[in-house]
């Protein structure tokens, strides 16, 4: 091979390397779109506002007054107590597994964790069938706190309070999941008494 051969074929190299090497960068600077990737913009909520979940019954609290009846179940959810208001004419008992409604909310800058029993639709179409009339009324009760109830998920809260209303276990909810009560102090909240037919409920909020 003469000088000129050689001289053309080591040009013919370095062009091709470097061709290579430009090709090679640009690879690199394409983002990853793998299984683990998200086109930009998309982002995974880790606290969507409403979920289905399961707990588990640990303790079934009842009390009526005045034809008006009240119904809670503590459960374990996520390894924490909670307090989920039922349906007077449920029939679950300790030790089930419930399906509930995990409601996560924002309001006044608090972040909310509120619950509610999964109700079958079937069942609300049978009492709107059977309804004959509603019926609601507040009024106030005051009662010490015998037992605080607290759970926190990505830094939403839930908060209530256990009492004795006229000689009976009843729950208080916080529907704003305000900073606790001390275990001792005295508390005013709301009465409700609703009635959907046959159905006449008792519930307690502050």
């Amino acid at each position: 091979m003469s000088a000129a051969q050689r001289a053309r074929a080591r040009k013919i190299t370095c062009v091709t390397l470097a061709f290579i090497c430009v090709t090679a960068i640009g690879l690199c600077s394409i983002p990853s779109m793998g299984a683990d990737a998200q086109p930009p913009g998309s982002q995974r909520s880790l606290a969507p506002p409403i979920n289905h979940e399961v707990g588990r019954v640990e303790e079934v609290i009842t009390a009526a007054d005045e034809g008006y009846r009240f119904r809670a179940y503590v459960l374990t959810w996520r390894s924490m107590r909670i307090v989920v208001a039922g349906d007077p004419d449920q029939s679950h008992v300790t030790g089930d597994n419930l399906d509930l409604l995990v409601y996560r909310s924002e309001e006044n800058g608090r972040k909310i964790l509120r619950f509610a029993t999964n109700t079958s639709a079937s069942s609300e179409n049978d009492v709107d069938r059977e309804s004959i009339g509603s019926s609601a009324s507040i009024t106030m009760g005051t009662a010490r706190i015998e037992d605080i109830v607290s759970a926190e998920s990505d830094g939403y809260r839930f908060e209530g309070y256990f009492v004795n209303w006229h000689d009976k276990r009843v729950f208080v909810v916080d529907p704003q999941s305000a900073p606790a009560h001390a275990t001792g102090e005295t508390i005013n909240f709301r009465v409700l008494r609703t009635g959907l037919g046959a159905t006449q409920r008792l519930s307690f909020s502050l």
